[in-house]
């Protein structure tokens, strides 16, 4: 095994290990009734941001170009979610600048797996679902923000569990197939 390949199985198991920590987080902090916060939303969507951001770089075709919107994704959220946690806005404003910002990112994503949906057709269908399901989420948390976080919170850990459970399944199938 070449060190490359060994470096993005390491990867990939981090991506994986990632979803599953901040989805079962989310989910925790749901249960135990933490109240929403702009540095809580924030850490979220970093956290969330870096992830897709590690599964960018376990790719091994990294120079294409049809990748790059991926990067730009998990790029521009890491930098939003850095500006929430540190930005003076109330929460209302928090959820709808959130919405917002996470609309373009589902388009990103969703035209990211749209464009690479042949490669890997089982996870990238999974995941063009998922955005769908979060941008129709993404709206009502702008429509009734601070009332409906709490949704969309809990929403954002099953999907992450979910992602994390495709993602095994993949590597389950790319580690047996050769």
């Amino acid at each position: 095994m070449r060190k490359t390949e060994t470096f993005h199985i390491v990867l990939e198991l981090i991506a994986i290990l990632s979803n599953i920590v901040i989805g079962v987080t989310v989910l925790t902090f749901i249960i135990q009734d933490v109240a929403a916060s702009k540095l809580y939303i924030g850490a979220i969507v970093l956290a969330v941001g870096a992830t897709q951001m590690i599964q960018f770089l376990s790719l091994k075709d990294l120079a294409r170009r049809r990748n790059i919107v991926s990067a730009l994704v998990a790029g521009s959220s890491m930098v939003f979610g850095l500006t929430l946690m540190f930005l003076p806005v109330d929460i209302k404003l928090t959820c709808i600048l959130w919405g917002a910002f996470s609309i373009a990112f589902q388009v990103g994503k969703i035209f990211n797996s749209a464009f690479t949906l042949l490669r890997l057709p089982f996870h990238n269908g999974i995941m063009i679902i998922l955005c769908i399901i979060e941008i129709i989420f993404d709206i009502f948390l702008i429509v009734k923000a601070p009332s409906f976080v709490y949704a969309h919170l809990i929403f954002i850990g099953v999907s992450l569990l979910i992602e994390a459970f495709v993602l095994v399944v993949e590597f389950t199938i790319h580690r047996y197939q050769k």
